[in-house]
């Protein structure tokens, strides 16, 4: 429709906050088309995740789980690329020569400034580096147009750029001033998000005598950018850095079996061992989850059994209660599948963001379980009934169909073995309490260490935990039958004062029946604030 004289506003929602009370937030480790390497990006519905990272890509689990996350009612991620040492950058130079950028002091190849070229007025400066903004070989044969222009009658020069790379809507930088060199860059740098322009100081720079011309175009190809996949390093390196984002509550690694294959059965291998201290975080944390994905070859009950052995073989027992086994592979649709309409993932994309979306709608303290997958279409086999009990009682949640309610994920445990913390939903609102009380207890670490401060402490949590109990996620016709806050003079005795500790008891009865959970809050003289769960 034409635009008429007038005013227009367009609406732009606020991005939603970094909240570490939530627990409805996705992690993501792997493999993305393009983005910053081994930095935590957080990205709020699939389109922005297509700004940072460039969409979906064959090569790429993490995109297509992290598609599927969002379109099961996931809100918010993070997500880390991963990628190995041999990755590459495509890049290309510009020679601009014949440029007029007035008041740029210019180099000469001793690298000392010509102040006569300064007072001339201006430079020319031979070559100009262009580069992809990340590493990989998603911008090899990207197209950049480039025309500079004098615009006035001054003179100004200003330069638009148009970058064309397949697969990504195209890029337009309009009317960029330049008056210098650097000045060009930082500016080019400071909008575009797939190019990354520099003076090449080891070209030869050349003092103009004359202003140029008016107008000039340049088009450039960049080439040599190659990719190279991530490995047991790599991921051991993201797995801390995924740890100290506060906000993310479910932990997915969905191009694990791709990257670091091997022997499913061997407790030795890389994917276990990346996956153990995934898990390790996880409990370290106290308040999130670790969605494991099993081998896509393991597919009979008593091998999939065997792979779950293998991964606990060496983990202590109480860490199982952070991971969960998802299982089979499901099918979803494929945008990059002219043959093959159809694509099978890993069930952690899809499940965490089912796990999101309940998450808001019923809470943190209900099953993830007997609820349907929105974009899956098919599962990768399927189990007898008393094949399904097997699995079932080993704590393995299998993805199964039903006639006429779609794709169901049919299991809400962890690989825990006891009780307490065998379930899914316990984990879960465990999490969600460690949150809301690391968020109410943390203004008060720097307290004098005595009475006032157990009492302030007492409060705050209880008030954490009334809501809770009011929400239904605790048991009991009364708060007293639903929880116990302690924190005196016997769980802080002189011993632990002179030492500048502070410890707080908490017992939670999660509203099935089962035995009170005790959390211990400790505070440490530098004010660092620990759970510990017993």
């Amino acid at each position: 429709m034409a635009q008429v004289p007038g005013l227009y506003y367009e609406t732009t929602p606020a991005p939603a906050e970094v909240s570490p009370l939530r627990s409805d937030v996705a992690g993501f480790l792997g493999r993305t088309r393009r983005g910053p390497i081994g930095i935590a990006v957080r990205v709020a519905e699939w389109r922005e995740y297509q700004r940072e990272f460039g969409g979906l890509e064959p090569d790429s689990l993490t995109a297509y789980a992290t598609r599927s996350y969002f379109e099961n009612g996931g809100e918010i991620a993070w997500v880390i690329r991963l990628a190995g040492d041999e990755v590459k950058t495509a890049a290309a130079a510009w020679p601009g020569t014949g440029l007029a950028l007035p008041g740029h002091r210019h180099l000469d190849p001793d690298g000392e400034v010509d102040s006569q070229a300064f007072l001339a007025g201006g430079e020319a400066v031979t070559h100009f580096g262009v580069e992809a903004s990340s590493p990989g070989a998603w911008a090899n044969e990207a197209r950049v147009l480039i025309e500079y222009y004098r615009r006035g009658s001054l003179g100004l020069p200003e330069i638009d750029i148009e970058v064309r790379t397949q697969d990504e809507p195209r890029e337009r930088i309009r009317g960029v001033a330049a008056p210098d060199a650097t000045g060009l860059c930082e500016r080019v740098n400071a909008q575009s998000r797939l190019i990354r322009m520099s003076v090449d100081v080891s070209a030869t720079v050349v003092a103009p005598t004359e202003l140029g011309p008016a107008r000039r175009s340049w088009e450039l190809t960049l080439g040599g950018g190659s990719d190279d996949p991530p490995g047991r390093v790599e991921y051991l390196n993201a797995v801390p850095v995924m740890g100290r984002e506060a906000e993310i509550a479910l932990v997915a690694l969905p191009d694990l079996d791709l990257d670091l294959p091997g022997d499913p059965f061997d407790s030795t291998t890389s994917r276990i061992e990346v996956l153990r201290a995934a898990i390790s975080e996880a409990e370290r944390a106290h308040d999130r989850l670790v969605l494991v994905d099993l081998p896509h070859e393991v597919m009979g009950v008593d091998e999939i059994l065997r792979a779950a052995d293998a991964l606990a073989s060496e983990l202590d027992p109480l860490e199982m209660r952070s991971a969960a086994i998802y299982h089979p592979r499901v099918s979803v649709p494929d945008p990059l599948g002219f043959v093959e309409p159809h694509r099978f993932l890993p069930p952690s994309g899809p499940v965490s963001g089912l796990i999101s979306r309940l998450d808001r709608e019923r809470g943190a303290h209900h099953t993830p379980a007997n609820a349907a997958l929105w974009d899956a279409v098919d599962a990768e086999g399927g189990f007898a009934a008393m094949e399904q009990g097997r699995l079932n009682e080993r704590g393995i949640n299998l993805i199964r169909c039903f006639p006429s309610r779609g794709l169901m994920v049919w299991g809400g445990r962890t690989q825990f073995a006891l009780p307490e913390g065998r379930f899914v939903a316990h984990r879960r609102l465990i999490h969600r309490l460690v949150r809301a009380i690391r968020r109410v207890a943390q203004p008060l670490v720097f307290d004098i260490n005595g009475p006032e401060l157990w009492l302030a402490f007492v409060r705050a949590i209880t008030s954490v935990l009334l809501e809770a109990w009011r929400a239904g996620a605790l048991k009991g016709a009364r708060p007293e039958e639903a929880f116990r806050v302690k924190c005196d003079d016997e769980t802080n005795p002189p011993e632990l004062q002179d030492l500048g500790q502070l410890v707080c008891e908490i017992e939670v009865a999660p509203a099935v029946p089962m035995e009170y959970i005790k959390l211990r809050v400790a505070v440490g003289r530098e004010g660092e604030l620990e759970v510990f769960e017993s």
